[in-house]
């Protein structure tokens, strides 16, 4: 829900596919129910005969070989089309999504994915090396967006990563509030923006001042919305 209330607010049009039917609320993460790959499968299909996709944006998801069969497919339809992965690996409430087995299958998708947005934590979980270390690791073979909300050091700055090379994205000085599924907005906000034909360093620019106008919307767990123009 968050993500497609994020594309209305850039002015695309998103279309969502459910992956996984989670019981939470803004504090407490109680459970959640796989839905089958038959079922995306039957969900996904109807969409991209019909509807031409520019950008896909990827979140909680159950199998990352199977993810790349999905990516497979869309591209069969739409080459061109952008991959942005938020590679939700836990809640913010403690629960583990993934097992190590599963986490390691990411490594054979990546070339298939532009950009991936992790943060400190999910790196973290990703590889026992310094996580700015495996993003460098990473941008070998996709652009990575390392969020630094829990930087150690330079908390609220993120890293976009390609090929080695570092480019730092600052944030403003004003007062921010935790909010649940910060990370997904800030991705649909990105990947709404590289529907626009915004460049992976724009996009995340701009949806860096879009997630912190979010976060600093409310001060509960949950922000508000608010629409943009787009040139």
């Amino acid at each position: 829900m968050s993500d497609v209330k994020t594309f209305e607010a850039h002015d695309v049009h998103g279309f969502g596919i459910c992956t996984a039917l989670t019981y939470q609320t803004g504090d407490e993460f109680i459970g959640m129910n796989w839905v089958s790959a038959d079922v995306i499968t039957a969900q996904l299909l109807p969409i991209i005969e019909r509807y031409p996709i520019h950008v896909l944006k990827i979140g909680i998801i159950e199998n990352f070989k199977l993810m790349r069969h999905w990516i497979d497919l869309i591209k069969g339809f739409y080459p061109m089309c952008k991959v942005v992965l938020d590679p939700v690996l836990s809640a913010s409430a403690g629960f583990d999504f993934h097992d190590e087995t599963t986490i390691r299958q990411l490594d054979k998708v990546l070339k298939k994915v532009d950009l991936i947005t992790p943060n400190w934590k999910e790196m973290q979980q990703l590889s026992d090396n310094d996580p700015l270390e495996e993003a460098i690791k990473i941008s070998q073979s996709t652009h990575v967006l390392l969020k630094g909300g829990h930087h150690p050091t330079e908390k609220g700055t993120d890293s976009l990563i390609y090929k080695g090379n570092i480019t730092k994205i600052e944030g403003r000085p004003i007062e921010v509030f935790e909010k649940h599924g910060s990370g997904c907005v800030l991705a649909s906000s990105i990947s709404s923006y590289l529907a626009h034909g915004k460049s992976i360093e724009e996009a995340c620019r701009l949806g860096k001042i879009y997630i912190e106008d979010y976060l600093a919307s409310d001060p509960s767990k949950f922000g508000q919305h608010h629409f943009i123009t787009i040139s």
